[in-house]
């Protein structure tokens, strides 16, 4: 593998939420809260645990000028500083993040074309960058859109993001066949457009991954057959869902906290078996604590694992699964409690009873083994129950099973 993860910028943490450049509208403001935010870097878009885009570029990079409201381009920013962008998305919120990287190897689809233009007039603005007046000659072209530059033919540079468009009447949101308006490119561009290029544009994914959490590694034990088992701990603050069979990464950190970067090691590896306190299980969630086994050697302490799902085609995914009311074994009625596969009504009542003498189960596997469930009747709980916060009497620490 051959990514690095060299940012990350957090919508909702800078002193202004937005500024307006003059031709263009207005930009979101984030603050770089790990590594350096470079002018033309890919992107991907966080929003909560999905990732929701990837290969969008920081087409714009803003800040504003100190005790003015005016903006100044910047080539890049570093750790804790606010920038405002234009990426190839107009619904950038407080919440979201851009996850910055670079890749030299793997690069976006470019297999299905969906519209491509004709260069008439390209431009430069010191402040925006790139942008050119284009003809529409086959297809549609759409802000936001992913887009490659060729000249005879001949591809040239990095895919580009559409990251505005625009007729005589302001901001469109696609131009059709036969149609003109102007494009902006920014400072995306390796080789300036020129009269005659060919800008074509292909459809990107609404929905690329789930992302299920991070652990890092502590303590690593090779079995020999190229397989290791890790002991690892979900970071505070954090929630993590490890499952035996999901997708992980493995990501090393170099630099420094002003500098915060990661390579992926390793990706698409199955998680082999997954155990807490020395008891096999089938999910980890709810647990801060585990060992996860992987089939890989180059695994060391301080790496971390991020457990992943990546999107399935629309016309291949399942039909939705109604949702199931979870049961919280720490707050639910005998009745409620009974409903739980593998709870006779002796266990309800052992539950009811330990419920009333410690005030709760810290999660599911604890409340499966203090009443007496074996391994396979714990695992069946899985998606049915889970346990709500309780302050345990004896510490009088509070925790959560996710």
């Amino acid at each position: 593998m051959t990514e690095t993860r060299v940012g990350l910028i957090e919508f909702g943490k800078a002193i202004h939420d937005s500024v307006t450049v003059p031709g263009l509208g207005e930009l979101p403001g984030g603050q770089v809260s790990r590594g350096r935010a470079v002018r033309g870097a890919r992107a991907r878009l966080l929003r909560g645990d999905r990732v929701l885009a990837d290969n969008l570029r920081l087409g714009i990079v803003v800040r504003k000028k100190f005790f003015s409201s005016e903006v100044e381009p910047v080539t890049d920013a570093g750790y804790l500083k606010d920038v405002f962008v234009a990426v190839g998305r107009r619904d950038l919120g407080n919440g979201d993040a851009l996850e910055l990287y670079t890749d030299d190897a793997t690069g976006p689809d470019l297999s299905r074309p969906e519209g491509a233009a004709s260069v008439v007039a390209p431009g430069f603005d010191q402040l925006t960058g790139f942008h050119a007046q284009v003809h529409v000659r086959d297809g549609v072209l759409r802000s936001g859109a992913l887009c490659s530059l060729a000249r005879g033919g001949h591809p040239l540079g990095e895919p580009m993001r559409v990251l505005g468009l625009f007729g005589p009447a302001g901001p469109l949101e696609d131009l059709p066949t036969g149609q003109a308006g102007t494009v902006l490119l920014g400072f995306q561009c390796d080789v300036p457009p020129l009269p005659g290029d060919t800008l074509t544009a292909f459809p990107t994914a609404d929905f690329v991954e789930q992302r299920d959490g991070t652990a890092v590694v502590h303590g690593v034990t090779d079995l020999g057959n190229g397989s290791v088992v890790a002991a690892v701990e979900v970071p505070k603050g954090q929630g993590a869902a490890f499952t035996v069979g999901m997708r992980t990464r493995v990501l090393r950190p170099i630099g420094t906290t002003f500098n915060e970067r990661s390579t992926v090691i390793a990706a698409e590896l199955p998680v082999l078996s997954l155990a807490r306190d020395g008891i096999a299980v089938r999910s980890s969630a709810g647990s801060r604590v585990f060992t996860v086994g992987l089939e890989t050697r180059d695994l060391r302490q301080n790496d971390m694992i991020e457990a992943y799902v990546p999107a399935v085609s629309a016309a291949l995914a399942p039909p939705p699964v109604p949702p199931v009311a979870m049961v919280d074994v720490n707050a639910a009625s005998a009745e409620a409690l009974a409903t739980l596969p593998g709870l006779s009504p002796s266990r309800v009542a052992t539950t009811l009873e330990l419920r009333r003498q410690q005030g709760g189960f810290p999660d599911v596997e604890a409340f499966g083994v203090a009443i007496g469930l074996q391994p396979h009747e714990i695992v069946r709980l899985r998606g049915r129950a889970t346990a709500g916060w309780v302050a345990l009497p004896e510490t009088g620490v509070r925790q959560l099973d996710i």
